[in-house]
């Protein structure tokens, strides 16, 4: 199976749209993320999460290092996560606090979920192309 995905915007981020599950609602929730490579866990804004019906307060705190400086977060289990029709289960994703104006998107999509495939970015057709890997 291979996904083919428009790439929204590629100027200053490549931001795609992923499917989040709701736990009060018990349906997915479709959300813009911005690919980033340098992430190591995909993170997601905290008052999207807490609206998704994501206990933040009984979650456990990290201490990452962002690209400016050392953040406190939660860390989250995701209970399925989508790309397209590609479903992840028990998604570990951070729970963090981003400036209003950083982004325009939901959080990052970080290397624990792009790592799951082999990615082609075609600039020239503004789309990403996303192979599900077999060998994990």
């Amino acid at each position: 199976m291979k996904i083919s995905l428009p790439i929204n915007g590629y100027s200053s981020s490549i931001k795609i749209n992923v499917y989040i599950w709701n736990k009060y609602l018990k349906k997915y929730n479709t959300m813009l993320i911005i690919i980033d490579t340098g992430a190591s866990v995909t993170t997601i804004s905290a008052e999207v999460l807490y609206k998704l019906g994501y206990n933040l307060k009984e979650c456990n705190e990290k201490t990452i290092l962002t690209a400016s400086k050392k953040e406190q977060v939660k860390s989250v289990n995701i209970e399925k996560f989508k790309i397209e029709n590609f479903e992840l289960t028990n998604i570990e994703v951070y729970s963090h606090e981003f400036p209003e104006d950083s982004f325009h998107a939901a959080g990052v999509l970080g290397l624990n979920v792009l790592t799951k495939f082999d990615i082609n970015f075609l600039f020239s057709q503004n789309i990403l192309k996303l192979t599900p890997r077999n060998d994990i």
